[in-house]
């Protein structure tokens, strides 16, 4: 008869058990604790949104939309960072 180890010991399955505790107060949508960005909207807390770029994403979008090569969804993309000079 072979004995094998668990795949996980007890403080790895707490561990675990901790971090689905813990996303479970997280909110789905913005990340933050559920406690502090839900609440009723005439006496709870307002917000300052801001916003900025990604780049990355933002060359990727262009490039897609100025592909004319046939069958687009086939095609795989990948990054190139270019050095600024």
């Amino acid at each position: 008869m072979t004995t094998r180890d668990p795949r996980w010991t007890d403080e790895d399955r707490d561990w675990m058990l901790a971090l689905a505790v813990y996303r479970s107060w997280l909110c789905p949508k913005c990340g933050g604790l559920l406690e502090e960005c839900t609440s009723h909207a005439d006496t709870g807390p307002t917000f300052q949104v801001s916003k900025i770029r990604c780049r990355r994403t933002d060359a990727l979008i262009t490039e897609q939309e100025a592909n004319t090569l046939p069958n687009p969804e086939a095609l795989l993309w990948a990054w190139a960072a270019q050095a600024r000079m």
